[in-house]
């Protein structure tokens, strides 16, 4: 009879427990989200307190002084609104015309839930703050922002608001907006007029009535990264007048309107953006103009998959796009001089999978499950062209007969973003735990030696 000595158990509890991380990381990730509500609502005893309305500099020190908020408003030392709850019929928060550093944290905002109520917290022509962990819910408007610099608006669960979640009705500039929970709002999830230098991204935005992520006006040099979008009646992101900014690693779904819609984007890049079951079309180039759109995923789109509705010179390469109701790609009459290769369509539902309807569009080395063979000297190139839609009468000359076929000559220059999609978490996490199973093995072997 096998007798099992404790550093056998050790090793067979310590594997088990390892294998079971590597397998729920949903799980993992659910727990978080639901600690961060359970945190802000159950752990915390909120103090009551009347609305807090602040107009410069004087008014902030004063009311620091005065109820002995810690801080001094430096850089290295700033002053800490926290731990209170706030219940008002009107404004509850009010930070204006501030530039000394504030922080704002582990506070709840409620209200009547109807439109007397306004914002929950408005910031306007300030600067350097940090705002996190709050909850925000049942008022008109969760965050209203006006003309702000430097401001960090982290971690906050903001819901159930008869209006957009986060607005800014002016500029965001150097600022950053991450890892909110934004859910259950009668607008958008976060819209911006105008955004400079700053970066939109791992917010949770579900289940609102009007787009999940919109900078209406001018968008320069920002970042929106790694947001997950799901259940929105409009659409997934919008930017406009977009220039040098990024849409990169977003996850979308159940999208009613269009899931990407890029307006007027000059040097942009969207790439490793993912769009399942919906959306009007998956993404929407107009004007867009030396862009590069790649590595991008469009399944179960109810329309067209990429559609480039004008602009020039840009790429269009590296994206999956499968079972659109409509074509794969369609570039439109003011589509000019655009470039489109490498990608992969299977099964989207026109008559072709694409459609060229402009002028000096390229249109070369793509992959089509409907045009596979023949292939006779096996070089993974389809001996015929492939035959596009559209008045341009253009064609695709070199088919690929493999999805993962690698072509002689590749056009453009693939940069380092685009060369291969990134590794999925759940390869890094398996991976992580092998190591660290072999690691345990060797240490138990050693020691028993």
């Amino acid at each position: 009879m096998r007798i099992f000595t404790k550093e056998k158990i050790t090793l067979c509890l310590l594997i088990g427990l390892m294998v079971f991380a590597i397998g729920t990381p949903l799980m993992t990730a659910g727990i978080q989200e639901n600690g961060q509500e359970s945190r802000n609502r159950a752990t915390i005893a909120y103090t009551a307190h009347d609305a807090i309305l602040l107009d410069g500099n004087a008014e902030m020190i004063a009311q620091a002084t005065a109820e002995s908020w810690p801080g001094d408003g430096s850089s290295g030392n700033p002053y800490q609104i926290t731990g209170y709850s706030f219940y008002d019929v009107q404004h509850s928060v009010e930070i204006r015309n501030i530039d000394l550093y504030w922080t704002f944290t582990n506070n709840e905002i409620d209200g009547p839930a109807d439109a007397t109520v306004w914002c929950g917290m408005e910031i306007s022509n300030s600067a350097n703050g940090y705002v996190a962990n709050n909850v925000i819910f049942n008022r008109f408007r969760g965050l209203w922002l006006i003309d702000i610099n430097d401001v960090t608006i982290t971690n906050n669960i903001i819901e159930d608001n008869l209006f957009h979640g986060i607005e800014c009705v002016g500029y965001i500039n150097g600022c950053q907006i991450s890892d909110n929970t934004v859910r259950r709002n009668d607008g958008s999830g976060i819209r911006i007029l105008t955004g400079v230098n700053s970066e939109i991204s791992g917010n949770s935005i579900t289940n609102c009535d009007g787009t999940g992520i919109q900078i209406m006006g001018t968008t320069t040099n920002c970042q929106v990264t790694d947001n997950y979008i799901d259940e929105v009646t409009g659409l997934g992101i919008y930017l406009k007048d977009a220039s040098s900014s990024d849409v990169m690693h977003n996850v979308l779904s159940n999208i009613s309107g269009d899931g990407i819609y890029l307006y007027d984007p000059i040097d942009c890049e969207a790439y490793n953006n993912s769009l399942t079951n919906g959306g009007n079309n998956g993404m929407v180039l107009k004007g867009a103009n030396s862009g590069l759109f790649h590595n991008n995923s469009f399944i179960g789109i109810d329309c067209i998959g990429i559609s480039v509705i004008s602009g020039e010179s840009s790429i269009i390469r590296f994206n999956h796009i499968e079972d659109c109701s409509d074509y794969g790609v369609e570039t439109a009459s003011e589509a000019k001089f655009n470039e489109i290769t490498r990608n992969v369509f299977i099964n989207n539902g026109a008559s072709r999978q694409v459609c060229d309807e402009g002028e000096n569009n390229t249109y070369i080395y793509n992959y089509y499950d409907d045009w596979t063979t023949p292939d006779v000297d096996l070089d993974q190139i389809v001996d015929t062209p492939y035959s596009i839609d559209g008045e341009a009468g253009n064609e695709d000359p070199y088919p690929l007969a493999d999805p993962d076929a690698i072509p002689p000559l590749t056009t453009g220059t693939i940069t380092g973003t685009e060369a291969a999609a990134p590794i999925p978490m759940e390869i890094l996490l398996i991976a992580g735990g092998v190591v660290a199973i072999i690691l345990v093995g060797v240490f138990y072997v050693k020691r028993k030696a």
